[in-house]
C-alpha cells in the first residue's frame, strides 16, 4: 500500500471503516425488534377534576387582626435640566455718514505782466 497515493489511502480507510460498522447497525435493529413485546392498547386513566365548596364558620373568643399590605403610588418628580443654546450677541457695525472734504478753487491773485526795470547803462 505504499505505492498508494494517500488520497486513495484515504478512501480505502473511510470505506473499510464503513463496512466494520455495518454489522452493529444491524445487531441494533434486531435487539429492538425483539424488545417491542406485544402490542396491546394499555388502558389510560383519565382524571375529572370535581371541585366542590363547603363553607365552614369558625368561632374564636378572642379578635383576631390580619395583616394587609396596601400599595400605595408613590411619584417621585426628576428634575432634568437640559441646555439650550442660547444667542451669542455678535457686534456688527452700523455705517455712519461722513462727508467726505469737496475741494474748493480758492482765488489766487494774479498781476498783470510788468515790464522788466530799465537798467541804466553806464557809457
Amino acid at each position: 500500500m505504499d505505492s498508494v497515493s494517500k488520497q486513495k489511502r484515504t478512501r480505502y480507510l473511510l470505506t473499510l471503516l464503513i463496512l466494520i460498522t455495518i454489522p452493529c447497525y444491524a445487531l441494533g435493529i434486531v435487539l429492538l425488534r425483539l424488545n417491542r413485546g406485544p402490542l396491546e392498547p394499555t388502558p389510560t386513566a383519565s382524571a375529572t377534576p370535581t371541585i366542590t365548596a363547603t363553607a365552614t364558620i369558625t368561632l374564636t373568643p378572642y379578635l383576631t387582626r390580619t395583616a394587609t399590605v396596601t400599595p400605595t403610588i408613590t411619584l417621585t418628580p426628576t428634575v432634568t435640566q437640559t441646555r439650550t443654546p442660547t444667542q451669542t450677541p455678535t457686534p456688527t457695525q452700523t455705517p455712519t455718514l461722513t462727508l467726505s472734504p469737496t475741494l474748493t478753487e480758492t482765488p489766487t491773485e494774479t498781476l498783470p505782466p510788468t515790464e522788466p526795470p530799465i537798467s541804466e547803462e553806464t557809457p
